[in-house]
């Protein structure tokens, strides 16, 4: 079945993890429980690819977090980034293919889907929870900087969208 470009929704799952900004004890807690809430996915067959693309942010994360990590000069990845990064990855559409995900030599996550010649959308992950991204889309170019809330902004939506789309790929749902 192919995704239809309406049916990609903008906050992936039910429970999207966020930037913990609680400041009670009771709110803590609660954060806690969506938090455990989000990483159960019910099933194996659905979740699995989205643990998968977490256990590869985590690799991504404790690989460049120090200096000069590719032995290259690359700025280390902050740790203030790694949580924006699980965040962004969380609000992705579970009928999207998982991402390429990598550290960029400037201290930031990288996200990439390559579906093929000219069907290429990379986002980069911030310290501060800036997205900046680019998008090849047949012969549109589409770029720009979004800050990260608690849903996907729509202009990624739309470009997700338009990816999967023109790209013929076949959802698992």
């Amino acid at each position: 079945m192919t995704i239809a470009a309406a049916a990609l929704p903008t906050t992936g799952f039910a429970f999207a993890p966020w930037v913990d900004r609680a400041l009670s004890k009771e709110a803590r807690v609660v954060c806690e429980l969506i938090d455990a809430a989000s990483g159960f996915s019910g099933s194996v067959t659905v979740g699995e690819p989205k643990r998968s693309a977490r256990e590869a942010l985590a690799a991504v994360y404790e690989r460049a977090r120090v200096e000069n990590w590719d032995g290259e000069g690359s700025a280390s990845v902050e740790p203030s980034t790694y949580p924006y990064a699980n965040q962004f990855l969380g609000l992705l559409p579970s009928s999207i293919p998982v991402p390429e995900i990598a550290a960029d030599t400037d201290g930031e996550i990288l996200f990439e889907w390559d579906l093929g010649p000219r069907r290429v959308f990379t986002v980069s992950v911030g310290r501060d929870g800036t997205l900046t991204f680019a998008a090849l889309l047949g012969h549109r170019k589409i770029h720009g900087a979004e800050h990260l809330g608690e849903t996907l902004p729509v202009v990624m939506s739309d470009c997700l969208e338009d990816l999967i789309a023109s790209s013929g790929f076949r959802s698992r749902a």
